[in-house]
């Protein structure tokens, strides 16, 4: 029994001891960032029966554990992939909302008023020199803002671009050191015997930071088989495999249903914000079967003008392995075969999905790279298949969703303000004749309809059938010569004498222009010429006189036009581009003010000089109710309305991230809290329990004492 009491006395002086030295190794680490406190797991020892009665031999101190909670390390790191998400996207969108900050600067508002301003003063004095200059400037000045917000969104999404290939070279490091520590852990672990703490503690760091970057998930099944995969299921690590996330180009894909006979491809041209999903909604080969477009995934589609969702027929094919080009949206759209036998027919319900920017993709060696880049609906939710969490979400939302729809919301601005400007200035007349007229906006295909896609004419869907005045001049002395209309159905052309934008080309286009001629009367001689020299140029059409008509000292005015192919191609215009940055004065007036249209010609054929038509009509859109359509909708307001509405967005969009920034960094900082209060340290809960197993110890020693004293006395009873 006395040697029982001495094993008993021997457990506790260790046991105690234990305690005493993982306490202070608590107190020492009491600061150290990631450190979960630690305690002895203690129990019974063995126990002998003596005499039926069963006695212990005191405790043991198995092993040293942390204080940890899974579900409350789950929830924290949930409310941290979101918390930083808002925090990092609200910081990013102090910049944005300055760019578009209205209230102390003059922005593109007071840009856009003092344009319509111009108009309206030259509407009082046409004639005046100095007015006619204001307005040029003022429609520069109009061009350098728009080209400044441009520059500075793009500048964000530049910015954008890098922070997304930090944080992917980061989640590839972390994954790959998470991997190394499980490798550690699972050699040093002894089950219920060695528990690696330390290296524990050093994978949760390394958790927790990936947290902040991407939305995850942990399953842990001892032994280091921890996987850590996204929260849409890919894994990052299992175990001691690694899979890297990659920051890779634009790329399509084609989603086809089960017995799609197609067997092309889909290719396209240019870049956008948004991704391109392509379906099919009535069958039939390239060029029969339509389509219709989501840059949302498919949870909304794109609508027309008419509010309507946008259906486009697909393009025929050129030659036996590829097809002609649609524009869509801010892409050139084409498909092509691998061989002419090729099958073009299209079922219902076939897909093709592009991704014209660089994107987030999971890497999966056996199947390649799968798009896991987050992305927001046009309702404002996000993709739950999609990674949605983290700063990497942040800056995607700032780069594709925020700044992608801004931009889109001015280009839409941007063309509408070219088109309804250009319609109007194009049917007028400057205070001198012309000589030429440069065509402004390109026109890729040349042998397509211009009212189709597939010409990659912009305005394509702004024109209508109809017919267009030209009036004739004689250069020295301005008496009227004659009036000539398009005759589509003039030699070398056919169809009927109107344009129809179904039907006709550039090429009839200039086709037609050659084709016109004037008959007049000089003098006692009647003299019939043809006044127009038409040739495209990079994809432009270029109106020239003919020598003869140069010769004979011939100008033009333009008159009424119903079918807007003035403005389409550029003639006469005031401004160039269709969007944003490409917006600018047409390079025919940007040093002749003497061409800004004011005036038209009227009835009697004459432009006379305090003519203000155009320049009452052009005025009067600073109040007039336009159709502005950015794909997704379609509003009818007037041009400073909608840029209103823009900014009020924008500042909306900022109240939105500060709300979420503060309720998710309270819901963060609330589950760190309960985190900690299980394995954080209390110095002042470790100070008493220091006190406590002091106290234990010396029991124990006392104990041992105890012992020796009472074997002693039983060693003095024998002698």
């Amino acid at each position: 029994m006395l040697s029982n009491l001495l094993t008993i006395g021997r457990s506790a002086l260790a046991t105690s001891q234990a305690w005493v030295n993982v306490t202070g190794d608590n107190i020492a680490n009491a600061d150290t960032e990631g450190y979960n406190r630690r305690y002895v797991v203690q129990k019974e020892a063995a126990t002998v029966t003596i005499n039926n009665n069963q006695y212990g031999l005191g405790s043991n101190a198995e092993q040293v554990l942390r204080f940890f909670d899974k579900f409350l390390e789950d929830n924290f790191l949930n409310e941290s992939t979101i918390s930083n998400r808002w925090t990092e996207q609200d910081n990013i969108m102090e910049t944005l909302e300055s760019i578009f900050n209205e209230a102390n600067t003059s922005g593109l508002s007071d840009s856009i008023d003092q344009f319509f301003n111009a108009w309206q003063k030259l509407a009082l004095s046409p004639e005046d020199p100095s007015v006619r200059t204001s307005v040029l400037t003022s429609g520069q000045t109009l061009d350098d803002m728009f080209a400044s917000m441009q520059r500075s969104v793009k500048t964000i999404q530049d910015e954008m671009n890098v922070s997304i290939q930090e944080s992917v070279d980061r989640i590839n490091e972390i994954s790959k050191a998470i991997a190394a520590l499980n490798k550690k852990i699972g050699e040093v672990t002894i089950s219920e015997v060695t528990n690696p703490n330390a290296l524990y503690d050093q994978r949760d760091m390394l958790v927790e930071e990936l947290a902040t970057l991407v939305d995850i998930k942990t399953v842990d099944s001892g032994m280091g088989n921890y996987r850590v995969q996204l929260s849409t299921g890919q894994p990052l690590v299992d175990a001691l495999k690694v899979y890297s996330v990659d920051f890779e180009g634009p790329q399509a894909e084609n989603r086809l249903t089960a017995d799609s006979p197609f067997e092309g491809t889909i290719n396209f041209q240019g870049s956008d914000d948004f991704e391109y999903a392509l379906e099919v909604v009535e069958a039939g080969n390239l060029g029969e079967a339509e389509f219709r477009v989501s840059i949302d995934g498919g949870v909304t589609w794109l609508m027309g003008d008419n509010g309507k969702e946008l259906h486009l027929k697909t393009p025929s094919l050129t030659s036996g392995t590829e097809s002609d080009a649609i524009l869509v949206k801010d892409l050139s759209i084409s498909f092509t075969f691998d061989s002419a036998s090729g099958n073009t027919y299209l079922n219902k319900g076939d897909a093709f999905d592009i991704v014209p920017k660089k994107g987030l993709y999971w890497i999966e060696p056996t199947r390649g790279p799968e798009n896991i880049t987050p992305q927001i609906t046009m309702t404002g939710t996000d993709n739950e298949n999609r990674v949605h969490g983290g700063k990497m979400t942040s800056y995607f939302t700032i780069r594709d969703d925020v700044c992608g729809r801004y931009m889109d919301e001015m280009d839409a601005l941007a063309k509408t303000i070219v088109w309804e400007v250009n319609r109007l200035h194009t049917q007028g007349s400057g205070t001198e004749k012309l000589t030429y007229a440069t065509g402004q906006n390109r026109i890729p295909d040349k042998g397509n309809p211009l009212g189709k896609a597939t010409s990659g004419n912009v305005f394509y869907d702004k024109m209508q059938a109809g017919n267009t005045n030209f009036y004739f001049y004689n250069a020295k002395t301005d008496a009227y010569l004659g009036t000539a209309q398009f005759d589509f159905s003039a030699d070398g052309l056919s169809g009927s004498v109107n344009f129809k934008p179904e039907e006709h080309s550039l090429e009839d286009v200039m086709k037609a222009f050659n084709a016109i001629s004037v008959t007049y009367q000089d003098g006692t001689t009647t003299k019939t010429v043809k006044p127009f020299k038409a040739e495209i140029q990079d994809d432009k059409l270029l109106l020239r006189l003919t020598y003869e008509a140069s010769t004979e000292g011939i100008s033009f005015a333009f008159g009424e036009d119903t079918t807007g192919i003035l403005a389409a191609l550029g003639l006469n215009s005031f401004f160039s581009g269709d969007d944003a940055s490409s917006f600018a004065l047409s390079t025919d007036l940007s040093n002749d003010y003497t061409r800004i249209s004011a005036g038209r010609v009227n009835g009697g054929y004459e432009v006379n000089e305090g003519d203000n038509t155009i320049a009452n009509a052009i005025g009067a859109l600073a109040t007039k109710n336009v159709t502005i359509n950015t794909f997704w909708r379609t509003t009818s307001q007037s041009i400073p309305e909608y840029y209103a509405g823009l900014v009020a967005t924008v500042g909306s969009d900022k109240v939105h991230t500060e709300t979420n920034k503060a309720y998710h960094a309270t819901l963060a900082q609330s589950m760190l809290e309960r985190k900690e209060s299980v394995t954080g340290v209390n110095l002042d809960e470790e100070m008493a329990n220091l006190v406590k197993y002091q106290a234990s110890y010396k029991a124990a020693a006392k104990l041992i004492t105890t012992a020796d004293e009472m074997l002693g006395v039983l060693i003095g009873l024998k002698q």
